[in-house]
């Protein structure tokens, strides 16, 4: 094509304008993909709703009664006993709030545009509607109060890059819900979500009370399909939705000099070379906020999620980049585990069209809800890292 006269397109985005006077153009697919998406599972996990709810309100109160205390004396045949009161209810309190997204689409769009707008902004709408409202749901659930961590640690900022997830931890947070009398959620199993990659860790693992073991005597198809499946009195289910940072112990340092100064309040560092820096990697130095992280990096830009301190950064300062270790949560959950409150459900909002000359069509979604832990002796989270994360 380069050295046809006739028919080269030039190197214009578009396409050139040499042979036949530019008649032949680039082409397009006018099927245009959506982004890869995980399926939202979390706001499953809330199987506990108000039954019988008075009034609306912004927060809604669920109650459990008490159980008496045992009484394992017998009793005196001649003397009538005491009668007990009755303990206060335990309560849980949800919060409700307004959630909501939207886009505009403009006249000039649907004109100009190669591809069918309107099914397309529908479509990703309602994916925005489920994957928003699936991590607010998550970002309760992962405040439960019982946690287990890999290997001997006791808390995130501890683990390791050897800290992995293994068939002990599986067995031990099934124990802990079956202590709690937590009731299961499919038969005599206990929902668990898991991420791939923690997922990888317990199906590679090898040896006596290994997840491998009965399926490479017994049976096999899970290791040839990749699956957990059921395991250990918890049915998996694995989803890259589960959440993980960059909290645990620093993996490896490293350090760089800033070539120029970045003032109060910004929130880019220039620095002399980003090699060996990681996007979520904390920082450190004199000049940066406490706590700091990288959350991107362009060229030799390195953008923080806090701004510098009132000092700022003088150029020439060494700023100290540390590789912490991605902490994946793994969730154990019974009946009840969460809940939710529901004022008004997520959905589809058409807005409507107000410009003169109606140019502008809005379309978004909104809903008004809660969540909260409310059985958390029916909720177990599991800290570990990945062997396969870097």
């Amino acid at each position: 094509m380069a050295n046809n006269a006739y028919t080269n397109t030039g190197s214009t985005s578009l396409g050139g304008t040499a042979g036949g006077a530019g008649l032949v153009q680039k082409a397009y697919d006018r099927l245009i993909e959506f982004a890869l998406r995980a399926q939202p599972l979390i706001r499953n996990v809330a199987d506990k709703t108000p039954a019988r709810q008075s009034i609306p309100g912004s927060s809604v109160v669920l109650q459990r009664y008490v159980d008496l205390t045992q009484q394992t004396n017998s009793l005196t045949e001649t003397v009538d006993p005491d009668a007990v009161a009755l303990a206060t209810p335990t309560y849980t309190t949800i919060t409700l709030a307004e959630y909501g997204n939207a886009v505009l689409v403009t006249r000039a769009l649907e004109l100009f545009s190669l591809a069918d707008v309107d099914p397309a902004v529908a479509n990703i709408i309602a994916f925005n509607l489920a994957d928003s409202i699936d991590t607010v749901a998550q970002n309760v659930l992962r405040t439960g109060a019982n946690a287990l961590y890999g290997g001997t640690r006791t808390s995130t900022a501890t683990l390791t890059s050897s800290d992995t997830f293994t068939s002990a931890l599986a067995r031990k947070a099934v124990a802990k819900l079956r202590t709690n009398k937590a009731i299961p959620r499919k038969g005599s199993l206990y929902w668990a979500g898991i991420h791939p990659e923690v997922a990888h860790d317990l199906r590679a693992e090898t040896g006596v009370g290994s997840w491998r073991q009965p399926h490479e005597y017994q049976a096999n198809n899970e290791i040839w399909a990749g699956e957990i499946g059921t395991y250990e009195g918890a049915f998996y289910v694995e989803s890259p939705r589960l959440y993980n940072d960059f909290k645990g112990a620093a993996k490896s340092t490293s350090t760089t000099t800033t070539t120029a100064s970045a003032a109060s309040g910004a929130y880019v560092l220039a620095v002399t070379s980003t090699s060996g820096i990681l996007v979520s990697d904390l920082v450190a130095g004199t000049g940066v906020t406490t706590g700091a992280n990288v959350v991107s990096i362009s060229g030799t830009n390195v953008t923080l999620d806090q701004p510098v301190t009132s000092a700022g950064v003088t150029s020439g300062a060494t700023i100290t980049f540390t590789h912490e270790t991605n902490v994946f949560n793994t969730y154990f959950a019974g009946q009840q585990a969460l809940a939710e409150a529901v004022a008004e459900e997520p959905h589809v909002v058409i807005g409507p069209v107000v410009d003169k000359l109606m140019r502008h069509r809005p379309l978004g979604w909104y809903g008004v809800l809660g969540f909260s832990i409310y059985r958390d002796e029916a909720l177990y989270r599991v800290e570990t890292s990945s062997s396969i994360d870097y």
